[in-house]
């Protein structure tokens, strides 16, 4: 939210009416942000080294390891006493003289920890005793590999706060994760096929390039040109996500922010909902197009009708999106409709030649679940604040 907060706030007229250009806000944005993220990473970091160093004790009569525990707690007990002695003498920001210290006193104490072992003895550097290693190379190979795909989140947030707000960024950034994470499973197959699959494959990021999880557990050697690869492609991507941030902010209105303060948040989601039907619609029509079977007439029309419905719908979920009426009571007509419709199918599914009883009782929860869905919706199209935001004329 630290781009659009500050699109709303008006800040960001401010810092624009000077001599800073737009890409340059983005940009600085994205490395202010990405600095706040690596410094929490870091010291998550540290506290997680610390756990693995430790390790998990399978038997009540295995031994505490002392130096984790007692430098731990120091650095966090150090930590909270030192900033709240700066806050009462010296007026330092509690939050952030509690990061700082943090950042000294937690690497002081991996720094030790490095080379003090279970027994307080000294011991080569990552063992928790002169035979045992407690912190393994290849730990840190994996953890910089989930550094480059946070890094790249960073750069998908800060891009789709442009123009979005922090809901519908959430929800970017949602669906990437899930997308990029199936990304084989996904796209694996299919891509080599349908020129369009191939295409969104290229779009989402393959988040499993970054996960080093299956190979630490196997014990497998994650080489270190391995990594330089991926961060090579981690780097490409934050710059093409970067660079669509940079295209969409030019030509963000700042002066008059109209839909993100008086639009309730639910319109808002429901007319994102709305886009994302109408460019799935799209999708699935350029997949469509690209199989055999719908090359003739036939095929083809079905997938102008597709296509048709896809625009459609992009149109009316951006007319219900910023109030117009005629939009309000097409979607509110539309989800009554459907309503009504859910709930027969599940009062009388003997009517729409539902009567396997494999199908019948999962046919019956999905009717009743979007039966309750689109009522939920009609409510809320109903409140006085909804139909508020209706009222004035769309120019």
């Amino acid at each position: 939210a630290v781009l659009s907060r500050e699109i709303e706030d008006r800040t960001a007229l401010t810092v624009i009416s000077k001599p800073v250009s737009r890409g340059t806000f983005v940009l600085g944005k994205f490395c202010g942000v990405a600095a706040a993220v690596t410094v929490a990473f870091y010291l998550c970091s540290l506290v997680f080294l610390m756990t693995v160093r430790h390790r998990v004790m399978p038997a009540a009569s295995d031994p505490y390891d002392g130096p984790v525990i007692v430098l731990g707690l120091l650095a966090l007990a150090l930590t909270l006493v030192c900033a709240l002695a700066g806050n009462y003498l010296f007026r330092w920001p509690f939050v952030s003289a509690s990061v700082w210290l943090s950042l000294v006193l937690f690497s002081v104490a991996m720094g030790l920890l490095s080379f003090v072992g279970k027994g307080w003895q000294i011991v080569p550097l990552g063992h928790d005793t002169p035979e045992e290693i407690a912190i393994y190379p290849q730990l840190l190979v994996g953890m910089a590999l989930i550094f480059i795909a946070v890094m790249l989140f960073v750069a998908i947030a800060v891009a789709a706060s442009t123009r979005w707000g922090q809901i519908m960024t959430l929800l970017i950034c949602a669906a990437v994760f899930v997308l990029g994470s199936i990304h084989p499973y996904l796209f694996g197959y299919w891509s080599e096929q349908i020129v369009t699959v191939r295409l969104m494959s290229w779009m989402v990021p393959k988040l499993t390039y970054f996960y080093g999880l299956d190979a630490l557990i196997k014990e497998q050697y994650i080489p270190l040109n391995y990594l330089a690869y991926a961060a090579a492609y981690g780097g490409l991507y934050i710059a093409a996500v970067l660079a669509i941030g940079m295209a969409l902010f030019q030509r963000r209105p700042l002066e008059a922010q109209e839909g993100s303060t008086t639009m309730p948040a639910a319109i808002g989601l429901l007319a994102w909902s709305g886009r994302a039907a109408a460019i799935f619609g799209a999708i699935a029509t350029g997949i469509l197009i690209c199989l055999p079977r719908f090359h003739s007439l036939k095929g083809l029309t079905i997938a102008g009708g597709l296509l048709l419905a896809a625009g459609g719908s992009w149109v009316m979920a951006s007319l219900f999106g910023r109030g117009a009426k005629g939009a309000y009571w097409t979607v509110l007509g539309a989800v009554v409709l459907a309503a009504g419709t859910l709930a027969a199918v599940a009062i009388w599914p003997q009517t729409f030649g539902i009567l396997s009883p494999e199908v019948l009782q999962p046919t019956r929860i999905l009717a009743v679940g979007g039966a309750l869905l689109a009522a939920a919706i009609v409510l809320l199209l109903c409140l006085p604040k909804t139909r508020h935001h209706f009222r004035s004329s769309v120019s």
